[in-house]
């Protein structure tokens, strides 16, 4: 179908089938899933909206954020990832996502949980611009 503009530019539409638009959804899906790993942050040093930003950075990286609140306190000093889970494979996915270290104590702690209802935690600290993939992140923003 052509259009005439009133200064005289034709534009062309082109309509795709369902079926088009079905397959290029699915192309688009499986060149960058979301993965299946269920992760909630908190807002542990108290600066405001910086969980629902960091719940943002995650989503860019396919990773899915279910909850983003405020910790228990805003006294964290240093940004941590907990593995609720018993998979290993997501806090290596995770931490990975956010260049640490997993065998570094101080970042990452393991405390499985049958009852918990993500697999990941993260919870932002005071030091959180420390961690080089948000920090180039919130600069970009």
């Amino acid at each position: 179908a052509q259009k005439n503009w009133t200064d005289g530019v034709t534009i062309q539409k082109h309509q795709l089938n369902d079926d088009l638009k079905v397959q290029l959804a699915t192309d688009i899906y499986e060149s960058n899933p979301i993965l299946n790993i269920k992760v909630e942050v908190l807002n542990g040093c108290g600066e405001k909206g910086i969980a629902a930003k960091i719940s943002d950075f995650l989503r860019t990286e396919h990773i899915d954020v279910v909850r983003s609140e405020n910790a228990d306190n805003f006294d964290y000093e240093k940004t941590v990832l907990i593995q609720r889970s018993y998979d290993f494979s997501n806090l290596k996915t995770v931490a990975k996502t956010l260049d640490f270290d997993i065998t570094n104590e101080e970042q990452v702690i393991t405390q499985p949980s049958s009852t918990a209802d993500v697999d990941i935690t993260l919870i932002l600290g005071k030091d959180y611009r420390s961690v080089k993939p948000i920090k180039v992140y919130l600069a970009n923003q």
